[in-house]
């Protein structure tokens, strides 16, 4: 009697269960189509740090206002007439820094056009012109595209220009000048048909589509980077603790991607998980290098005792890697490399499901 009178109570808590479960669900959905409409977002991440963060829009920063926090813009530009007390980052789009800004933080600008004048430490640009104006606390870094400097400009670090003419209107460089294949034009205008063998042409070709790649990676890398930073800086820290074990698990992780790969691949029911095993390996190997190049780029700037941020060591790991890829012997170096890389990635997440087991079987 007491069986029955019980099982209506819990058939009604239930189905409100149920329809809390699926209200939950609508809203949820609802939420998610909501993002996905208004695409020109304005999203704060981290609101302890005050970090803006836009896609396919423009982030200004009035005369001012202060963003307590770093500023980026993803397919869009950023003007800044104000303070930012971080970095500021565009990715495809451009970057204008008035003369009465201040950026605390380094510029990085991906394929587009920069114009900074106020204060701000290094500046990056890569893809696209660049004008200078003001105080720069570090470095100039400019890859493909013509830079000229204002004679109001002060670099107190150095100035770097690869692939770009680059014109100086009495600006102060406290630093060295490195100008990099500047005649690079020139020498592709001789690979016309006839003038050398197909293979030096070849040959070129599969150096600019690697380039390529590693520019895509480095895009798509600092974005990643920009969200979760606080990771990256602990993983690339730690990559070199215990490398024996790291590059053993990185291996080890590796060969377990590659035999599920092979293993669902021969099954025809498993084709249909090919295409989450096959991108998750890509994105695992893809973290593994990003790792690992961050890794490489805060032991270079404390070899020449400099702070380039996530972003500039990003780069310098970048470059580095370009190098090896250049070279056909350092090739086998960069793929062993993104195992140490993995290998730190997998022993994180056994560091966050060890405590969380352990606490549960107690419990």
């Amino acid at each position: 009697m007491k069986f029955n009178e019980a099982n209506p109570n819990r058939i009604q808590n239930r189905k409100k269960s149920n329809n809390l479960s699926t209200k939950r669900r609508i809203g949820l959905m609802t939420l998610v189509f909501f993002i996905l409409l208004t695409s020109g977002v304005y999203a704060s991440l981290g609101a302890q740090r005050g970090d803006v963060l836009r896609f396919f829009n423009s982030v200004d920063v009035a005369e001012g206002e202060v963003i307590d926090g770093n500023v980026v813009s993803i397919i869009g530009g950023a003007n800044i007439d104000g303070e930012v007390r971080g970095d500021v980052v565009t990715i495809i789009g451009n970057t204008g820094i008035s003369d009465a800004a201040s950026v605390n933080g380094d510029v990085v600008n991906i394929i587009g056009n920069v114009e900074s004048f106020g204060e701000s430490q290094s500046v990056i640009n890569i893809v696209g012109s660049l004008s200078l104006g003001g105080n720069i606390d570090g470095d100039v870094i400019q890859i493909v595209g013509n830079s000229r400097l204002g004679s109001d400009t002060i670099i107190q670090g150095d100035l770097v220009s690869f692939l770009g003419n680059f014109e100086n209107q009495n600006g102060q460089i406290m630093g060295q000048e490195i100008t990099v294949i500047d005649f690079l034009p020139d020498f592709f205008n001789r690979l016309l048909p006839g003038e050398y063998p197909p293979l030096p042409i070849i040959l070129i070709l599969v150096i600019m589509f690697s380039v390529l790649a590693h520019v895509f990676a480095f895009i798509f890398g600092a974005i990643v980077v920009t969200l979760f930073s606080d990771q990256f800086r602990s993983m690339s820290e730690k990559v070199k603790e215990e490398p024996g074990r790291k590059l053993g698990m990185g291996v080890l992780l590796y060969l377990i991607l590659q035999v599920s790969i092979v293993t669902v691949a021969i099954t025809i029911i498993g084709i249909p998980l090919l295409l989450f095993l096959i991108p998750l390996s890509i994105f695992i190997q893809f973290l593994g290098n990003l790792i690992v190049k961050i890794g490489i780029g805060r032991k270079m700037a404390k070899v020449f005792d400099r702070e380039y941020g996530l972003i500039g060591e990003l780069l310098i790991g970048s470059v580095i890697y370009i190098l090896l890829d250049v070279l056909v012997a350092g090739r086998p170096i960069t793929f062993v490399l993104k195992f140490f890389g993995m290998g730190e990635l997998a022993n994180r997440v056994l560091e966050r499901k060890g405590p969380a087991s352990v606490q549960s079987q107690q419990e």
